[in-house]
């Protein structure tokens, strides 16, 4: 507001009815000399008229002109948030007086917070969508489609940057017999249980999924392969340690475990893949639950 406007409320009373934001004019002290409907509506305006009362007049009565604050005041109807103004006037030409203007902001503002809340939900269901497009139901492990799609990434970066990667298949052993005696609850239980010891005992770069009924898959970029096979001989421990019970009959199962190693026995995903399942297969047919580990074409239990 500047000298137009002050000369303006001087010539026209009614000037206030015809703004739509809610305005009060108070003298030096603090007294209300008038207000608007739209202030008195919602409750701007004290019983008193005494604008002193109100918490906000000492954060508006100094404000610079040019300059603007945003406030959530407590009303009758509820909290509501305004933008503020505050321009000094004169009264009859001659005594000084404030003009408080408040804009109510809170349709506004709950609308931008509903807004922001669903564009959260869109994006946590987005990334819930997704985690279940790449997870395994049973186990919360990568399914077998995003890790050969991550596996071949990891061949890719450990080419650019000439370092290693453990490749480490898992069986459980004689799971069909197992649900064949105690139910495939039973069998679902101990797939629960290998995914778990494989999630608490992998690091935030490893790769651990299940890539089939029984058979889960651990890729540990970096690792050396003392490493990596001091990593599958904990897991396969663990698993082995692992206990149910059915009837006072206490349950338990073993894993079967192969090893390779990138580059020294694959460079590629595939031939990778292949030495270590034969890997695999040399630790069934020696009396399952061992780690076995392919160097070069010869196998080390």
């Amino acid at each position: 507001m500047s000298s137009t406007l002050k000369n303006y409320w001087i010539r026209n009373l009614n000037f206030l009815e015809n703004m739509e934001d809610a305005i009060l004019i108070a003298d030096a002290k603090g007294k209300v000399l008038d207000s608007n409907h739209s202030a008195q509506n919602i409750g701007l305006v004290p019983e008193k008229k005494n604008l002193k009362e109100c918490f906000w007049y000492s954060k508006l009565v100094n404000q610079d002109p040019k300059e603007h604050s945003y406030l959530t005041i407590p009303l009758p109807a509820g909290k509501k948030r305004f933008v503020c103004r505050t321009i000094s006037i004169l009264v009859d030409e001659k005594e000084p007086a404030k003009a408080f203007y408040f804009r109510d902001l809170t349709d506004q503002t709950l609308n931008q917070a509903k807004a922001k809340r669903f564009e959260s939900l869109f994006r946590r269901r987005e990334l819930r969508i997704k985690e279940l497009e790449i997870r395994d139901k049973l186990t919360g492990l990568f399914n077998r489609t995003y890790t050969i799609e991550a596996f071949q990434a990891e061949v890719h970066r450990a080419e650019r940057s000439q370092t290693k990667i453990g490749v480490v298949y898992f069986d459980v052993d004689r799971l069909k017999a197992i649900n064949e005696m105690y139910g495939t609850s039973k069998g679902d239980d101990f797939l629960k249980a290998m995914g778990k010891i494989l999630l608490e005992n992998s690091r935030r770069s490893d790769i651990s999924s299940r890539v089939g009924g029984e058979e889960f898959l651990l890729l540990l970029p970096g690792a050396s392969r003392s490493i990596v096979l001091e990593r599958a001989e904990k897991i396969r421990r663990l698993f082995s340690e692992f206990a149910l019970t059915e009837k006072s009959k206490v349950i338990q199962a073993t894993a079967s475990v192969g090893v390779a190693m990138f580059p020294d026995d694959g460079a590629t995903q595939d031939n990778l893949l292949k030495e270590a399942q034969a890997a695999l297969s040399v630790a069934k047919k020696s009396g399952r639950n061992r780690v076995v580990s392919t160097s070069r074409g010869e196998f080390e239990l």
